[in-house]
């Protein structure tokens, strides 16, 4: 059995999640160096980072699986509603990501003058055209 790189993770987070979403689909998947990178995260970009490997017969359904795009609703048991993807209300993306509120300035009030200060807006950006909206109005920002 000849194990196939597919893929290389900086962060183990990310290669994580794709060998439990591999695993699920009944591939067998391992993590070269994972070990190595969770002793020490800094050495991940030294050694090219974590290595997704799999049986060289799986590979292209691995990198199918991976590919797949993330399914607009996930529905889950009776009683319960589904649960639907957030999406760029300009060019309905589901490539975003959820900014949080900005604590930077808060931290700065906090630890100079020793004054509290409320917490920003939550937002979120969109990768493909930019847009930035609150999370609450889903207004742009």
């Amino acid at each position: 059995m000849a194990l196939t790189t597919i893929r290389q993770y900086r962060d183990l987070s990310e290669a994580i999640v794709a060998r439990c979403l591999l695993e699920s689909g009944g591939i067998t998947v391992t993590l070269r160096d994972e070990n190595l990178v969770r002793l020490d995260w800094q050495v991940s970009n030294f050694i090219g980072g974590i290595r997704l490997e799999v049986e060289g017969v799986d590979a292209a359904d691995a990198i199918a699986i991976l590919d797949a795009p993330a399914p607009a609703t996930i529905d889950y048991d009776e009683g319960y509603a589904p649960y639907t993807q957030p999406q760029c209300p300009r060019c309905e993306s589901f490539h975003i990501t959820f900014e949080g509120s900005s604590r930077g300035s808060a931290l700065l009030l906090l630890f100079a003058f020793s004054l509290p200060s409320p917490v920003g807006r939550k937002t979120w950006a969109c990768e493909d055209c930019g847009l930035r909206w609150d999370e609450s109005a889903e207004s742009p920002v």
